[in-house]
């Protein structure tokens, strides 16, 4: 149905000379790929690159580095790469031709890992480059140090005068604002989340399992051209649904229920984050139709208030304003501190080559950023949790929501549901 997408002649390059241009002089980047994850013992789980390394490179490759750096003023580019042996060829797939690598990359000078041994003597001793760029990737729960991390403590070990710094203060910024490149990949992955979703909504009904409607979603992803999905799929009914994070997917679905589904395609590494809440039996109650409508409105206004220029705190507290007045007349709350038992989380995130991008969201959104925006009430004295996600392009004037193709409305719903499989 979809025609493959790819990214225009020299975006990758422009993207390195952005990043170097920002650089010290007599200093150097280094990007790692990703490795292999383990799931179990000798299984992997399916690889996805590292953002940035795919950002500057557009290179699936594992076990790979690239160096970037400055020398007087003129800038260098080094890939290193794994080069596997012909009995492991066998086993994983040949290796990419350099060529190949080159062309795609645009990167010319390229060398097998085993010789960034004789590399570092050139850069660190020869021209006597003592600081080093690294991205510190934030994860709050960290057990282990990240490849990154052990990559960084076994430079300082060899060389004692490197000043180890962070890259994010450059290439964050970068990586918020999309390119129509990068606008077009995005758009690919609604798209193909629209698809999944018009086929989840025609087969819902009483006695489907959170499960069944996760696997709706994922065959459908794989169907239309994403390798994954962006992120695991939240399928929630009834009071699952005001778990903010549920995971299990594993309940059956009841007559009466609500059911909570947030779950996005990725297509060339590049995110989908749609959230729609629909009823199993195909039609909202009138309890349901109030709280459903008090969420929809907090979309729409927060959406229209969205522009560059804009802080995603100023969003957020607009939504707030509106839910809190929606169960003040409902007489489910009396004061503003008691939303916080109801919803519970920000209305909005940067989206992009993750799910949750980079970007700081202290400073005022950008022209050309992607945001979601995502009200949500979880009111579990009436096992009723509703969200509904839309993925917006930001610009100068206003907002444009690249998901408006996929139902949201009580009326548009309900009419599809009817003609369920």
């Amino acid at each position: 149905m979809f025609k493959d997408l790819g990214f225009p002649k020299g975006f990758f390059e422009k993207n390195r000379k952005k990043l170097a241009e920002q650089i010290d002089d007599n200093s150097i980047v280094f990007v790692l790929s990703s490795l292999d994850k383990i799931k179990n013992r000798d299984t992997n789980y399916r690889f996805r690159q590292d953002s940035n390394f795919f950002y500057l490179t557009s290179l699936e490759l594992k076990r790979s580095v690239l160096a970037l750096y400055k020398y007087k003023g003129k800038t260098y580019e080094t890939l290193f790469r794994k080069v596997l042996d012909p009995n492991l060829e066998k086993w994983v797939g040949k290796n990419v031709p350099f060529e190949t690598v080159k062309q795609v990359s645009g990167i010319s000078d390229l060398r097998d890992i085993k010789d960034i041994d004789d590399f570092y003597k050139s850069v660190f001793i020869s021209m006597g480059i003592e600081t080093v760029y690294l991205y510190n990737e934030f994860m709050p729960e960290l057990v282990v140090p990240t490849y990154t991390q052990v990559f960084g403590s076994n430079l300082s070990r060899r060389f004692s005068f490197v000043k180890i710094t962070q890259l994010n203060r450059f290439i964050d910024p970068l990586r918020v604002q999309k390119s129509s490149a990068e606008l077009k990949m995005i758009q690919r992955a609604v798209d193909i989340t629209a698809l999944a979703y018009e086929d989840l909504l025609s087969r819902i009904k009483p006695g489907i399992t959170e499960n069944e409607c996760e696997g709706i979603l994922l065959y459908n992803y794989l169907k239309y051209g994403s390798v994954q999905p962006a992120f695991p799929t939240i399928s929630a009914s009834g009071a699952n649904a005001t778990v903010l994070h549920y995971e299990e997917n594993r309940m059956e679905t009841k007559k009466g229920d609500l059911i909570l589904v947030d779950s996005g395609a990725d297509y060339m590494n590049y995110s989908a984050d749609i959230t729609r809440t629909y009823p199993v039996n195909g039609r909202f109650s009138s309890e349901q139709k109030k709280i459903y409508n008090i969420v929809l409105e907090a979309l729409n206004k927060t959406t229209k208030s969205a522009k560059a220029g804009v802080k995603t705190s100023e969003l957020q507290e607009i939504t707030k304003e509106i839910l809190f007045k929606g169960l003040y007349d409902l007489k489910i709350i009396r004061e503003k501190k008691d939303l916080s038992n109801y919803y519970y989380h920000g209305v909005s995130h940067f989206l992009g080559l993750d799910t949750h991008d980079v970007g700081d969201t202290s400073l005022p959104l950008p022209e050309n950023s992607v945001i979601t925006v995502e009200p949500g009430l979880y009111i579990a004295e009436k096992n009723i949790g509703i969200r509904l996600e839309n993925d917006v392009l930001i610009k100068k004037t206003g907002s444009r929501n690249l998901s408006a193709h996929i139902p949201i409305e009580i009326e548009e719903i309900e009419e599809l549901m009817k003609g369920r499989k």
